[in-house]
This record gives C-alpha cells, structure tokens and sequence, in this order.
C-alpha cells in the first residue's frame, strides 16, 4: 500500500513542474501550496508560450477565474499540448453556471480535454 508520506516524499523528490493558467486572485497562493509540496509552480498564461511550457511540464491546472478570450485561447492551446503528452489536467471551473460566458468556456475546455484523452484511449 501506497501511504500518503511516501507519496509526498517522491513529489518533493520529483520536483514536478507545475504549469498554471489561475486568475489573478489565487494565483499568489497557488504558487505558494504548490511550492509547499514541494513541486514548482509557473504561471504562464501568454499564447505565446503556453504550448512550450505545458511540453516541459509534469501537469497542467487550469482555472477560469479570470476570463478573456486571450487567457481561453491560452488554455485551450496549453490543454491540447498537455493531451499530447498525456499529463493530468485540472480543470477549476471557478463560477460556473453563473454566466452564459464561464459555463461555455468550461464546456470547451472539457470537450476538448476530454475529447482529445478519449481518441487516445480508444485508439
């Protein structure tokens, strides 16, 4: 059996990178529980880099707190590269239902997250 000690003991061993499109709000206190665990956080939300990023990284956190149609380009591209190489994602679906806009974002991010992780099995 797998205990929770040594499974924080090979996290902190791992140093996994941590790639996170989080909004403004958290985005301070997730780098710093992320750290605590002893992984290390990035928070790169530019077009420009997110596909490079979630290449070299262990895992992929995607939180729709802060929403424009740059940061959900952002995490769709990172989410597809994070598919491509078959890392977790997490998907913090902040708000949704409480507006047209969070809900269908979610809904991309799912469908194409899920989607993409479903072909693969499959085939």
């Amino acid at each position: 059996m797998i205990s929770p000690g040594s499974t924080l003991r090979a996290l902190r061993e791992g140093k996994p990178l941590v790639h996170q499109i989080t909004n403004y709000v958290v985005m301070n206190e997730t780098a710093n529980a992320t750290l605590a665990l002893g992984a290390l956080p990035v928070m790169a939300h530019a077009r420009e880099e997110v596909e490079e990023m979630t290449r070299i990284a262990s895992s992929l956190v995607l939180n729709i707190g802060t929403l424009s149609e740059h940061w959900i380009e952002a995490m769709l591209l990172a989410g597809g590269a994070a598919n491509a190489r078959g890392i977790p994602v997490v998907l913090d679906p902040v708000g949704v239902g409480a507006t047209t806009y969070r809900t269908t974002t979610a809904h991309r991010i799912l469908d194409l997250v899920g989607r993409d992780r479903a072909a693969r099995q499959c085939g």
